[in-house]
């Protein structure tokens, strides 16, 4: 009788362990799945994309200098980042990366950076979309109420690492920092102000006004609202190298 309790007690433990096994495997997995989701890691080559896909990509949708300096200031005001599913009207994982991509080519190709990145076997790329703001917040006003979220798309390999911030309905690249430990790619042969210029076309900036450079500096104003600054830093040991070119909000 006492045998046969225990072996039943024993049966009971046994099979309370593989429920609660099973259970745990099962939470394991979907939390795996959940993370895979939110970054998702691709393998990807930058490839030069026709001229006409790249005018696409920049004018997909206009804002105005005053929409874009009260999104930069969102922006940068500290708050929280919220992670979301991108909404009707903004760019999904796989048009961020692609824009991201496209961005690289028409940079290397109009010397913003250097051709060298185009060869770089960037093997790790991971993509989150982020809204400052409370969930849904300002949406009512559809055309820029969207326009208040971005993807940070970040390529990456041993050697260097590039991050950028692209707006989630204009699909435009409002932020690059690149740094660089290779000796095939440096920025030594490109001036800042140039640079500039050739980002201020890509973002379809005209006009504007204070204009300060310098061989690793430059900044541009437009309306006072909205500025452009580049700059540069190379340096001597370990062969690291970085670069920033960003739309600032100058209010």
């Amino acid at each position: 009788m006492i045998k046969s309790r225990i072996l039943t007690a024993i049966a009971v433990v046994l099979s309370l362990l593989i429920v609660y096994g099973g259970w745990l495997l099962t939470n394991q997995l979907l939390d795996r799945q959940h993370l895979n989701l939110m970054n998702t890691v691709h393998s990807i080559s930058v490839n030069e994309p026709s001229e006409a896909g790249q005018r696409a990509e920049t004018a997909k949708v206009n804002l105005s200098i005053q929409e874009i300096s009260n999104i930069l200031n969102v922006w940068s005001s500290g708050q929280t980042k919220h992670y979301h599913d991108p909404y009707d009207g903004q760019l999904s994982m796989e048009e961020a990366i692609k824009a991201a991509n496209s961005g690289l080519s028409y940079f290397c190709n109009s010397n913003i950076l250097p051709k060298e990145l185009l060869a770089s076997d960037l093997t790790q790329t991971s993509a989150f979309l982020y809204d400052v703001r409370a969930p849904r917040a300002a949406l009512t006003e559809v055309n820029t109420g969207l326009a208040y979220s971005f993807w940070s798309v970040s390529m990456s390999n041993r050697e260097i690492f590039i991050n950028l911030t692209i707006n989630a309905q204009t699909g435009q690249i409002w932020m690059t920092d690149i740094s660089t430990y290779s000796q095939g790619v440096n920025f030594n042969g490109i001036k800042a102000l140039d640079m500039m210029e050739q980002y201020e076309a890509y973002l379809g900036l005209n006009g504007g006004g204070e204009l300060r450079s310098d061989e690793a500096y430059a900044f541009k104003s437009y309306d006072n609202q909205i500025g452009v600054t580049v700059y540069k830093k190379v340096g001597e040991s370990g062969h690291y190298e970085s670069l920033h070119f960003s739309l600032t909000s100058t209010r």
